[in-house]
C-alpha cells in the first residue's frame, strides 16, 4: 500500500496539468529560429503542393491512351524544371522530362529514361518503350502533398527540423510562435562542486543542474542558471528572489528531502504554497511542486519544481512530472506518451508501493526484439542512462515479473536525446 502522504504518480500528472495554464505571450520569428518552437496560431496551406503535376524522374512524359494505339512515339519537344514545354500534345508524340518539371496539358504519364530507347531519323527522334507502362506512373499530382486550405499545424504544436521545411514549401518566411517559457535553475548543497573545479574531499560535482539545463534546452525553454546555493536559508531566500524577477518557474535540485539541511520547502512556504511534496514514484519520491505569491506578467503566480538531490531520481521526475506541465505552460499541446508492450529478457521484481521507472535497452535476436532491464538501478547510478533507450514502467502494486512477460515500455523522448 502506498503511504497516505505519497501522492499517487497519475494523481500527481493530474493535478499538474490541470493546475498549469500557459504563461507566455506570443512573437513572429523569421523561419530559421523557429525549429523547436511552439506554433501560436493556426498555420493554413495557402495553395496546393505540388502546385501542378510533375515528374517524379527523368523520363519520357506520353498520355497513356495512346500506348494502345503506338509502338513509337515521336519526340516533339523538352520540358526543365523550371522551363516547361509550352507546345502542344499530339496523337503518338512524347517529351523528354526531367525531374520536377511540370506535366504538359495533354501528357499524364512518364517513364523513366532507363526503359526507353531512342532511335534518329531525318525527321527527328522516335522513342519505344521496353517496358510495360502503367496508366499516371511517375506523375506526382497536383496537391498529393497538401491540399490548399489544410490546417498544416495548429495553435500548440512543437515545430520538428522536417516541419520548417514543410513551412518553406509553402512559401512561410515568418511563423508566430510562443516566446520560451522562462526557467530558473539552481542545485543546492555544501557538498557541491562545478564541473572544472578542484573539489574539496568532501565534495561532489553538480550533475543535477547540467542534466536539468540540457533537456530543457533540447525543448527550446530559455534556462537561467543560478548555480550552486550552499544550504545557508538567508542565500537561499535571496537567490529565490533573484529568480523570481527573472524567471517564471524555478527548479530546484536538492533540499525537499526530510534532512535538516533541506530548507527549500521551508523558503517556499514563507514566498508560496506549497501544492503537494512526496509522489509514489520510484525513484523521485520527494518532488515538491507549487506556487509562489509573486506572478507572472499576466497575472498567473509564478511555479516551483522541487527535484531530488539524487541525479537518477532528479532525471526521472524532471522527465515524468515537471516537463510535461513546463509544456504546457509553454503553450504546448501535450499528448499523453504512448507505451509499447515487450517480452522481458529477464526476469525483474520489485516492493509494492510506487510505480517503477527501469532504465532499460532493446535487444534484438532471431526470436524477436526484447526489453532488457539494465543492471544498476540505484537513484545515484547516473551511467545506465547512457546504455539505455527508454523505462520500462513497472504498475505500483505489482512486485515479479518472469522473462518473457509482457511489459510497459516508454521510449525516451526529445528531452532525453
Amino acid at each position: 500500500m502506498v503511504a497516505a502522504s505519497f501522492l499517487p504518480f497519475d494523481e500527481a500528472v493530474s493535478a499538474l496539468k490541470n493546475d498549469n495554464v500557459p504563461f507566455v505571450t506570443s512573437e513572429t520569428v523569421h523561419l530559421h529560429q523557429a525549429a523547436q518552437r511552439i506554433v501560436a496560431a493556426n498555420i493554413i496551406a495557402p495553395f496546393d503542393v505540388p502546385s501542378y503535376d510533375n515528374s517524379s524522374m527523368d523520363g519520357y512524359a506520353i498520355r497513356f491512351e495512346d500506348v494502345t494505339h503506338c509502338q513509337h512515339f515521336e519526340l516533339i519537344g523538352n520540358a526543365f524544371a523550371g522551363h516547361p514545354f509550352n507546345g502542344q500534345w499530339q496523337r503518338g508524340s512524347c517529351i523528354r522530362i526531367m525531374t520536377g518539371a511540370p506535366v504538359p496539358d495533354g501528357f499524364d504519364t512518364v517513364i523513366m529514361q532507363e526503359q526507353a530507347s531512342e532511335e534518329r531519323t531525318e525527321q527527328g527522334s522516335i522513342i519505344s518503350f521496353t517496358s510495360e507502362i502503367k496508366p499516371f506512373q511517375n506523375v506526382r499530382k497536383q496537391g498529393e502533398d497538401i491540399q490548399s486550405g489544410t490546417a498544416l499545424f495548429t495553435q500548440g504544436a512543437r515545430l520538428k527540423a522536417t516541419d520548417i521545411g514543410l513551412l518553406a514549401s509553402i512559401g512561410i518566411g515568418r511563423v508566430r510562435v510562443f516566446e520560451p517559457l522562462k526557467v530558473a535553475i539552481l542545485s543546492t548543497g555544501d557538498e557541491l562542486c562545478d564541473p572544472g573545479n578542484i573539489k574539496g574531499p568532501n565534495q561532489i560535482y553538480d550533475t543535477n543542474r547540467f542534466t536539468i539545463r540540457a533537456m530543457l534546452e533540447n525543448l527550446a525553454f530559455e534556462v537561467i542558471d543560478f548555480g550552486i546555493v550552499p544550504d545557508c536559508p538567508d542565500l537561499l531566500t535571496q537567490t529565490f528572489s533573484n529568480a523570481l524577477a527573472n524567471a517564471d518557474v524555478i527548479i530546484s535540485s536538492g533540499g525537499v528531502s526530510v534532512g535538516e539541511a533541506d530548507h527549500t520547502k521551508t523558503i517556499l512556504n514563507e514566498l508560496g504554497n506549497m501544492q503537494f511534496w512526496k509522489v509514489a514514484i520510484k525513484p523521485g519520491k520527494p518532488f515538491a511542486y507549487g506556487h509562489f505569491h509573486s506572478c507572472t506578467s499576466n497575472g498567473h503566480p509564478k511555479r516551483f519544481f522541487g527535484l531530488p538531490g539524487n541525479p537518477v531520481s532528479s532525471v526521472v521526475t524532471l522527465h515524468q512530472l515537471a516537463l510535461p506541465a513546463l509544456r504546457k505552460l509553454a503553450g504546448e499541446q501535450v499528448e499523453a506518451p504512448q507505451l509499447q508492450y515487450l517480452p522481458l529478457a529477464s526476469a525483474i521484481s520489485k516492493k509494492p508501493g510506487r510505480l517503477e521507472f527501469v532504465r532499460a535497452s532493446i535487444e534484438t535476436s532471431s526470436s524477436g526484439t526484447q526489453v532488457k532491464p539494465l543492471q544498476g538501478q540505484g537513484s545515484g547510478i547516473l551511467s545506465t542512462f547512457s546504455s539505455s533507450c527508454g523505462y520500462i514502467v513497472l504498475e505500483a502494486d505489482g512486485s515479479n515479473w518472469q522473462e518473457n512477460d509482457l511489459v510497459p515500455y516508454l521510449p525516451f523522448d526529445q528531452a532525453l536525446s
